[in-house]
């Protein structure tokens, strides 16, 4: 019923911007800026071919970028906004079928691209598809928008019409002072995800240093940077890559001109980004390879042109780069290597659960919350749910595992597709395996309903492991699951000693896990306390949490859609180990010394957007999806706010 009146609620919405709006036009609007790039270009291009035949494909491709690297720069804002125009057209086109969500879906071993098997894939894997069609045009659609609204606020401030009605962000608008755990905040916010039923706010910290802003989250910058960005795809979902494309070319303090090296896993978005980025290709600000193995990859980056790497990946392969670039350029230092790579990298995510009186929908609420992020993607999702942080003296706690097995065994699971993950989890689950049988549970649910010529059942179908780590600073505390990423279907639970008094998150729970001696990774963690809870506390906590983003009951997915509205993701400032990567991607608006972003949901009732338990039939989706390519709807929003 939940999930319907949410359905309801856009549906109406749809129905009031459809009639407010003009029909949009199919045929595509390229301005006449980049129709003029398009003709230089090619005549560019077929000298480029005749010059470069003895050349490898990739190097034609960077030594071409690397030309336009000054003009890139140099662009006008007017310039700017005519390129993000013609992409916001190339998006409606592009992104309208379900190519990508069907390819995903085959990808995630549930779905076959054969037209016959396509046909009897299960209502489910259906709505799959449909969701990931709505989650894919809703994020890069919302980031097209909030770009150029960046763009045009910046051509307001230098015609000094900076203050219009309409022209600032909200983000920018919406600045507070706060001191907060004995640090001086700007909070900016918060604003709402249309339509998420999620804000979000952007913490930035003033006392900050400015060594620490260079080593993390605020990107190094180098005097010579004309060149290149190689963009290094993510395997895991194919959006990344397009997100990551936006942030390089237009949010990067110095940006370049990019080449996509796509994943070997989804070769199939280099077409999608063929058309997405046309205008950018045409203009000679963008291009991409397909994946050619680790020979080659490496001679690109050896490539001399090549000056800033971004990835979203593990921690392996960003100090791969790192050994690979240092190798290439003997002159340049430690610190002059590392301010070259930009990463997002793993963690592995802790809930943390607040002592307090829950009642039941709230208990099972939470627990649904846990579950669902794991199970979604088979757990092979870099903010995908890992620890389960219990304060060992709370008097729900076994209520609370109950039903949180419970609910293992409800929601299906999805088969393990990513390369090595299953090799991941039972490294793991190996070192609780002579342990009593307490120390491991493997609840059995139904599997996710699937055509049968897409694989075997048994060997693609992983059930998730709960592994009990036991209580922090006992004898036969074995904490081997939290110091590492599982990237699959593996829950960790570990138990807190001392006091559940007001002083337990702050005192006992956030130092716990901000400690990278005890946990892996500071990208993300959720925050869960019942209706009945000192907001006071739960400020203090989110303050003190050293993680780039802190979600209140709810999961940190949302954190990551925030950076399409402005939001900022990536490894925690005041983490110097590097586990989760440097620098960030998002921070839209340019908001400076933000250290992380805070999301809260309606309540912890509230149902789940995505409920594997009550998907929607996937017209729903289809038919939600169809707004975001007649209109923005976030106009609409943001005249409700500003009425506020």
């Amino acid at each position: 019923l939940c999930s319907l009146m949410h359905f309801l609620s856009l549906l109406l919405r749809a129905f009031l911007l459809i009639k407010a709006s003009i029909a949009f036009s199919t045929s595509s609007h390229i301005s006449p800026f980049v129709t003029e790039l398009s003709s230089r270009e090619l005549v560019k291009s077929k000298m480029s071919d005749v010059m470069s035949n003895e050349k490898d494909e990739w190097e034609t491709k960077v030594e071409s970028l690397s030309y336009k690297s000054k003009e890139f720069k140099s662009l006008s804002c007017e310039s700017r906004l005519e390129l993000i125009d013609a992409m916001i057209a190339s998006a409606k086109e592009s992104l309208r079928d379900d190519s990508i969500a069907e390819n995903d879906m085959a990808v995630l071993k549930l779905h076959s691209l054969d037209s016959q098997s396509a046909n009897s894939s299960s209502s489910l894997v259906k709505s799959f598809i449909g969701f990931n069609k709505y989650g894919i045009i809703s994020i890069i659609m919302n980031n097209l928008w909030n770009i150029k609204k960046k763009i045009a606020y910046q051509l307001a401030l230098r015609n000094g019409d900076s203050e219009k009605k309409g022209n600032k962000p909200l983000l920018l608008k919406r600045v507070k002072e706060e001191i907060v755990d004995g640090k001086n905040l700007m909070i900016h916010g918060p604003v709402e995800m249309f339509p998420l039923f999620h804000k979000f706010e952007v913490w930035a910290d003033a006392s900050i240093s400015t060594s620490l802003s260079q080593n993390s989250m605020q990107q190094m910058e180098t005097e010579n940077n004309d060149g290149v960005c190689v963009l290094l795809g993510a395997g895991n979902q194919s959006f990344i890559v397009l997100i990551d494309a936006l942030h390089c070319l237009f949010n990067r303090p110095s940006a370049q001109p990019v080449l996509i090296k796509h994943h070997p896993l989804r070769p199939y978005m280099y077409s999608v980004c063929s058309k997405l980025f046309a205008p950018l290709i045409d203009a000679g600000f963008l291009d991409q390879i397909l994946d050619g193995g680790i020979a080659e990859t490496s001679s690109i980056l050896q490539h001399t042109a090549v000056k800033h790497v971004h990835l979203t990946g593990a921690l392996t392969t960003a100090q791969s780069i790192e050994t690979t670039l240092a190798s290439s350029r003997p002159d340049c230092t430690k610190e002059e290597i590392e301010s070259m790579i930009t990463s997002e990298l793993g963690c592995a995510t802790p809930w943390i659960i607040s002592p307090g009186k829950y009642s039941k929908r709230e208990l099972r609420m939470a627990a649904k919350h846990i579950v669902t992020s794991k199970k979604i993607n088979a757990g092979c999702n870099c903010l995908s749910a890992q620890v389960v942080v219990l304060p060992e003296a709370w008097k729900q706690k076994e209520e609370f595992r109950e039903i949180l097995v419970t609910m293992l065994r409800k929601i299906p699971t999805s088969p393990l597709y990513y390369p090595g993950s299953k090799n991941k989890v039972e490294d793991i689950v190996s070192h609780y395996s002579d342990n009593s049988a307490e120390s491991m549970l493997q609840p059995q649910s139904r599997r996710v309903e699937r055509n049968t010529a897409i694989g075997n059942d048994e060997e693609d179908y992983l059930q998730p492991f709960i592994v009990n780590c036991g209580t922090y600073g006992e004898k036969d505390y074995n904490n081997y699951a939290l110091k590492k990423e599982a990237f699959g279907p593996l829950l960790a639970i570990v138990e807190l000693p001392g006091s559940i008094g007001d002083e337990y998150l702050t005192d006992i729970a956030v130092p716990f896990v901000n400690n990278k001696n005890n946990i892996y990774g500071s990208l993300s963690c959720s925050l869960v306390f019942p209706r009945k809870y000192s907001t006071d506390i739960v400020r203090a906590a989110t303050a003190s949490l050293n993680y780039s983003c802190v979600t209140q009951n709810s999961w940190s997915l949302y954190g990551y859609v925030s950076l399409a509205f402005g939001g900022i993701w990536g490894g925690s400032i005041y983490d110097l180990t590097g586990q989760s990567g440097r620098g960030y991607v998002g921070n839209i608006f340019a908001i400076p010394n933000g250290v992380k972003t805070v999301v809260s949901s309606r309540s912890l009732t509230f149902p789940l957007i995505y409920d594997k338990l009550l998907m929607p039939p996937k017209f729903m989706f289809d038919m939600v999806s169809s707004i975001y390519v007649l209109k923005n709807p976030f106009r609409s929003c943001l005249r409700r706010e500003k009425k506020k």
